[in-house]
Order: structure tokens, then C-alpha cells, then sequence
């Protein structure tokens, strides 16, 4: 009991904190965003002027999701399980044929993920929930005038009960002998086990998450918050005692996102209902890390909790909640919707169109100026057309015109058209072009501006793909591999094939794929076109025994060609053929090929041709090599000229700088001589002079 006490804290506060940090973080923001996205009033408008409320919410959400739905149900099949280990293709290959058969024949798949999409777009998350739906469906039959053999033939179907049985004997006489004809009247219980994968939508409001969380799969706490009826959680097995004394509560009823969900008229009143098997009761069914056993670890235990009681509590392996969100926060579990990056600009472009059009009233409906005394006002303030305005004096009315501000706000709601383009991706050129446009820009510009604008959308798509998309497949092949107890039949391409999950390995053998398309459906039919081409001239020219392609392969590219035109059912255009009968018709095409002599001259003249070919590429080769030597080899001769230009350049220069310098020696000789011979001039002269002056004897 304590352990019990202890429990019912813990999930009572975890409950708690993660009302608390969804009321503050983002309960007002989505009841903001849905109010933008019905078009619902501000609450500024002014009586007697206009109170228009522009889409730009809507025309975000609505027009990314079209192409986000064309990217994920563009085929039957939302994903495809790729192989890891050699041995895993047929597993993989039944995986995901019976995979997406539940999400599309036993779950409305195109709804759950129209309404996971919106809600991620609209409301910053959005959540889906798959989980093993343990039904079974009980009928009762009586059957008439059963022999023996028929009564032991219904008894051994494991699935019916003998509830009741009469014997009844009737007296006939046959050959003159007197027989007794004994029969059964019996009444069986049938009991069909129905349990199934359940994918349900979860409104946004109804999901709760530990405030510490970053993703689902490593939060310490999450729940789903709903209303469920005392009738409800009888037949889901509680105790009829303890459901009865739960209290009543209709909180979640007036959460802010329903009320702003729901009209005036929609809404949920707060009386309860006087049938009290009806009345409403807040089940929260949580699934939290806590060490129950006192082992130092916690366990992932599932626990229905209701009015400060456990209704249910047991260790699990599998929190079957799966989320998207298109603008992701890195470290943070809640992002950002396409309508939160477009609420201030609806707010802006209401009130500038609001503006425009009183603008346009008072243009048409200008205010005047009137003499008191002198107009009649009753006459002024009726405005018909042709109406007569009695006064008495021509100058008693003075139009008070106003000037149009029409032209200064298109431009502005132009830009805020831009930014909103930019913000989310969506925009003119990812929905569909005006015909007008294509008529002086080339294709390749409309490409290239389509591509631009598509790059947010083709980012939320990968997000969503790689995220939410791919756990939720490997969490529904993770419940049928678990829970899933006998073979089960489906139709498949006309074919009823059996499928048994207890003989697959477990999903840690194969890897999710969800890609976003290879081209348009026109693309792809001409790329197979060109595949079946190639297929054909290798089985024509090499027979069936060609190590690249055998008949099944092309019987499979065949079958994929049909597919693409739109028919389902391959059967009825071809046969099925399987390895063993690919591999006997090449071996009898072999050993008939032997005696054939046609088909031996068809196999030399094919030996001839590949071996043409490959003297052909060896020669290609050749002629490569002999072309790259030779411009090894020219490369080598013009790198030799230039270090000899290099070397003679530098010759001639150190010849120029030694010219240079002998010049300048001679010339400093030649001046030392005339130095020379001037003082020796000089010299003499003195001596002249000296003996010129000497007196004589």
C-alpha cells in the first residue's frame, strides 16, 4: 500500500507540472493561432468602421498541406522497410506490405495523417497514438438437426464454445426394420479474437509532457488526457465500485484550444448528466519512469490514473505516442507551427485592409459641411441615390472630400505577401502559376523559382518523414511482432497471402525509408520505360542466362510499369514466375542452345560482338594511355624550355652587370691617368717657373 501511496504522488505532481508547463508555454498561443486560422474578431474592433478579418493563417496552413499530403500518399505505400542483413529482403519486403496495409485498410490512413499534419501545422505538434487494440467479439449461434460427424466438426474449431445441446431421437421404419434417427440441436458461443493496431489522432490539448522533455521516446513522463464516461471504463474492466465513487470533472471540456475549437453552439455546458453511467470522468493514462521495485532503476510503467486513484498500473516496453512538429527548436520538445510565423502579419494586413476600406466608405460617402439653419438635415442625413437636399442657400453645403490611401497600401500588402512567401514556403509559385506569368519568363526560370519556393515545404516534409513518420512505423511493427498470436490473411494484388509476425525477426533487422518522391509520375514512367528498354536488349543479345537480368527481374519491372499506369492488380496482365522457374527456363535455354544451330550461331555471334567490344574499349584505352603520354611528354618539353629561357635570361643578365662594371673600372682608370698627367704638367710648370726666376751669374 505504501508503494501505492508513493506512486500516486509521484504521478500526481508529474501530472501536475506538465498542466502547468502547457498552460504557460503554449495553451494561449494555439488558442491564438486557431481564433487566426477560423478568421474569428480581435477583439479591437470599433462599431460603425470595419472589422474584416484577413486568412493569412489559413492560406499558410492550407496550402502547405496539399503538398505535404501529395509527398506521403502520392502510392499505397506511406513507407518501405529496407533490408540490413543478408537474408532480411522477404522480411522486409512483408513488413511493409502488411505494415501499410494497417495503416490503410484497418486505420483510415489518409485521415490520421491529414489531421497529424494540421494539427503539427496549426497547433506546433501535433501527436498520434498506436497502440494493440485487444478486442474480441463475441456472437452467439444455434445450429439444427446436427449429426455426430457436424457436432464434432463445430466443437473443434478452437474459437467456438458448446453453451447448450439437445439430443432428439425420431422413430422411422426402413426395410421392415425399426431405427432410431438421433440429432443435435446445439447453441455455441463464438469468441473471435479481433485485436488489431489502433492509430488514433490526439487532440493537442489532451497530450501531456514533462516540462524537461526534448522528444517522447526519453521524457521521463508523458499522458493522454481525455473524458471518458463511468459506462466507458466499466467496459474497458474496471472495477464497477471504484468507478462509481470517481468524481466528475470537465476541466479539459473548457480548455482554451476547445473553446476556441468549437462555436458558441458546440461548446459543452458545465451540468452533468443525470444518467450517471454518462457522466464525464478525467482519466489520464500515463506512462512514466519510476524505480517501483526499489531496484536503483527506474522502470517505464503505464499507469491509468482518475480522481487521486490507480485504476491500472503495469511495466511496459512501449510508449505508443508519436509527434511532429514542422519548425523544430533544437533542445526543446515544442517548436514553432507555419501559423505562428504568419499571426503578426494577418494582424498587420486585417488592420491595413480594415483602413483601406473605411477609406473607400468615406471616399464614397464623404462628410459635409452644412449652414445651420440653412439645410434641412433630415434630407442631409438620408443618403439615397437621387434624393433631394433641401436648403436655402447654395453655399450651405461644403464637401469635406477625402483623399483614397489606396495606392500607398497595395504596395505594402505586396511586401507583406513577400515576407509571408518567405516565412513558410508558400506562396504563388508553390501552388500553381497565373498563366499570364509564363508568357515572357523561360522554363528554366520558372523551374528554378518553383524549386526556390518549394524548399521549406520539401524541409517540414523531411522533418516530418525522418521524426513522427518513421517511429510511428516501426512502433506498429513493433506491436504486431509482440502481440500478434496467429496468421492472418489479406488480399494483396488479388492474392490472399498469409502473413505471421511471430516467425519475423524484430525491427532492429531493417531500417524505416520514407523518402520524398523521384519525380513526377511522368518521370518515373519514362525512367522505367528506359529500364524495361535496357532489361530487353540484355535478354535478347545474352538469352536468359545473362548475369545481370533474369525473367523474374524483368517479369518485376513489368509489374512495377503496370502498377505506375494505375492498376492495382498485375495479375491480370501477367503470370507470376519465382526464382526456381527463372533459373530452369535459363538452364533449358542453355542445353537447348547446345544442339540448336541457330542458337549456337546466335551465342558466336553474340561472343563475337562482346568480344568486339572489348577490343574496342581496350583499344579506347590504349589510345587514352597513348594520349596522356604525349601530353606528359609535351608538358616535360615546354617546362625544359622555359628553365632554359630562365637560365639564358639570367646569362644575360650577370653579362650585362659585368659590362657594366668593367666600363666603370676603365673609366676610373682613365681618370687616374689624366689626374697623372695633369700634376706632372703641373709640376713642370713649377719647375719652369723656379728656374725661369733664379737670378743669373
Amino acid at each position: 500500500m505504501a508503494d501505492l501511496e508513493r506512486l500516486k504522488s509521484i504521478v500526481d505532481s508529474e501530472i501536475e507540472d506538465a498542466i502547468g508547463f502547457l498552460e504557460t508555454e503554449t495553451t494561449d498561443e494555439r488558442q491564438r493561432a486557431l481564433e487566426y486560422y477560423l478568421g474569428e474578431p480581435y477583439g479591437n474592433e470599433v462599431e460603425g468602421k470595419s472589422s474584416i478579418v484577413t486568412r493569412e493563417v489559413a492560406e499558410a496552413v492550407d496550402g502547405c498541406l496539399p503538398s505535404l499530403m501529395r509527398i506521403f500518399t502520392s502510392t499505397d505505400d506511406f513507407v518501405a522497410f529496407e533490408p540490413v542483413n543478408r537474408g532480411d529482403e522477404e522480411l522486409a519486403e512483408q513488413a511493409t506490405v502488411y505494415v501499410n496495409h494497417i495503416i490503410n485498410k484497418d486505420n483510415n490512413g489518409f485521415e490520421i495523417f491529414h489531421n497529424w499534419f494540421k494539427d503539427a501545422l496549426l497547433q506546433k505538434v501535433g501527436v498520434v497514438k498506436a497502440y494493440w487494440d485487444n478486442k474480441v467479439d463475441v456472437t452467439t449461434e444455434t445450429y439444427y438437426d446436427l449429426t455426430n460427424e457436424e457436432v464434432a466438426v463445430v466443437a473443434m474449431d478452437p474459437e467456438v464454445e458448446i453453451v447448450e445441446q439437445t439430443v432428439k431421437e425420431e422413430e422411422y421404419e426402413e426395410d421392415g426394420f425399426q431405427l432410431t434417427k438421433v440429432s443435435y440441436d446445439i447453441k455455441v458461443k463464438k469468441t473471435v479474437d479481433q485485436g488489431k493496431v489502433v492509430v488514433e489522432n490526439v487532440p493537442p490539448e489532451e497530450f501531456l509532457i514533462s516540462k524537461r522533455a526534448r522528444n517522447i521516446q526519453d521524457s521521463n513522463f508523458v499522458a493522454h488526457r481525455k473524458m471518458l464516461t463511468r459506462s466507458e471504463l466499466i467496459a474497458m474492466g474496471y472495477d464497477e465500485e471504484t468507478v462509481s465513487s470517481l468524481s466528475t470533472g470537465d476541466a479539459l471540456e473548457f480548455s482554451p484550444e476547445r473553446i476556441a475549437r468549437y462555436t458558441r453552439g458546440e461548446q459543452p455546458t458545465d451540468m452533468d448528466s443525470d444518467d450517471e453511467t454518462m457522466q464525464l470522468v478525467e482519466v489520464f493514462e500515463c506512462y512514466i519512469r519510476t524505480d517501483h521495485d526499489d531496484d536503483g532503476i527506474a522502470e517505464l510503467r503505464r499507469v491509468v490514473y482518475a480522481s487521486n486513484e490507480i485504476l491500472e498500473e503495469h511495466e511496459c516496453e512501449y510508449v505508443p505516442f508519436h509527434s511532429l512538429c514542422p519548425i523544430p527548436i533544437p533542445h526543446k520538445f515544442y517548436g514553432q507551427s507555419l501559423a505562428d510565423r504568419v499571426m503578426d502579419i494577418q494582424l498587420i494586413k486585417s488592420t491595413i485592409v480594415r483602413q483601406m476600406l473605411d477609406n473607400l466608405y468615406l471616399t464614397n460617402n464623404y462628410r459635409v459641411g452644412a449652414v445651420e439653419g440653412q439645410v434641412n438635415l433630415d434630407d442631409l442625413l438620408t443618403s439615397t441615390a437621387g434624393g433631394v437636399v433641401r436648403m436655402k442657400n447654395p453655399s450651405a453645403i461644403v464637401p469635406m472630400t477625402v483623399q483614397s490611401n489606396a495606392a500607398q497600401s497595395f504596395p505594402m500588402l505586396q511586401y507583406l505577401d513577400d515576407i509571408q512567401a518567405k516565412r513558410t514556403g508558400v506562396s504563388d509559385a508553390s501552388q500553381g502559376l497565373d498563366a499570364d506569368v509564363l508568357q515572357n519568363v523561360t522554363a528554366t526560370a520558372i523551374s528554378a523559382m518553383t524549386s526556390a519556393a518549394q524548399g521549406k515545404i520539401e524541409m517540414i516534409a523531411r522533418i516530418f518523414a525522418d521524426t513522427g513518420v518513421t517511429s510511428l512505423f516501426k512502433g506498429i511493427l513493433q506491436l504486431v511482432c509482440k502481440y500478434q498470436q496467429k496468421e492472418r490473411i489479406i488480399r494483396v494484388n488479388n492474392k490472399y497471402v498469409p502473413f505471421d509476425p511471430r516467425e519475423w525477426k524484430t525491427q532492429f533487422n531493417i531500417t524505416t525509408n520514407v523518402g520524398l518522391g523521384t519525380g513526377s509520375k511522368q518521370e518515373q514512367l519514362a525512367t522505367m520505360q528506359m529500364i524495361l528498354q535496357k532489361q530487353e536488349q540484355l535478354l535478347t543479345t545474352y538469352g536468359l542466362g545473362n548475369p545481370l537480368v533474369n525473367l523474374k527481374q524483368y517479369r518485376d519491372t513489368l509489374a512495377k510499369f503496370v502498377q505506375m499506369a494505375g492498376f492495382k492488380d498485375d495479375s491480370q496482365f501477367l503470370m507470376e514466375v519465382t526464382e526456381e522457374q527463372a533459373m530452369q527456363l535459363a538452364q533449358a535455354q542453355q542445353q537447348a542452345g547446345k544442339s540448336d544451330p541457330q542458337t549456337k550461331a546466335a551465342e558466336m555471334l553474340a561472343q563475337v560482338e562482346m568480344q568486339k567490344a572489348q577490343l574496342k574499349a581496350q583499344t579506347d584505352a590504349a589510345k587514352i594511355q597513348l594520349d596522356r603520354e604525349k601530353m606528359e611528354l609535351e608538358n616535360q618539353r615546354k617546362a625544359l624550355e622555359l628553365q632554359l629561357q630562365e637560365v639564358k635570361q639570367t646569362t644575360d643578365l650577370a653579362l650585362q652587370e659585368l659590362k657594366i662594371k668593367l666600363d666603370a673600372e676603365d673609366k676610373s682608370e682613365n681618370t687616374r691617368n689624366t689626374q697623372t698627367k695633369t700634376i706632372l704638367d703641373a709640376i713642370d710648370k713649377i719647375s719652369t717657373l723656379q728656374q725661369n726666376s733664379m737670378p743669373m751669374r
